[in-house]
């Protein structure tokens, strides 16, 4: 699989990173993870060195909360589907 080298920059500090994702989809997450890193920052009033430990604690906690609905709607979409063969 093809490599790209991507340098995204973070906090005003730049990271060079090599991956199999695309460029574009590289900085779209780097823009996301800045502005994400910049909001935690002026926020928490977050040191350069804290923003990055709170802006994972963050992002986790989105993660988490996207799987939880998820999950959610897997459960409902099944439930809708067998209430529908339940009634054919």
């Amino acid at each position: 699989m093809k490599k790209n080298k991507v340098v995204v920059r973070l906090l005003g500090h730049e990271y060079p990173l090599l991956t199999d994702q695309t460029p574009e989809h590289v900085q779209r997450m780097a823009h996301y993870v800045d502005r994400k890193m910049r909001e935690v920052a002026i926020l928490s009033r977050a040191s350069d060195s804290m923003a990055p430990i709170l802006t994972t604690m963050t992002l986790a906690d989105e993660l988490f909360r996207a799987q939880d609905e998820n999950s959610r709607l897997k459960r409902e979409l099944a439930d809708l589907m067998k209430d529908n063969n339940d009634t054919k």
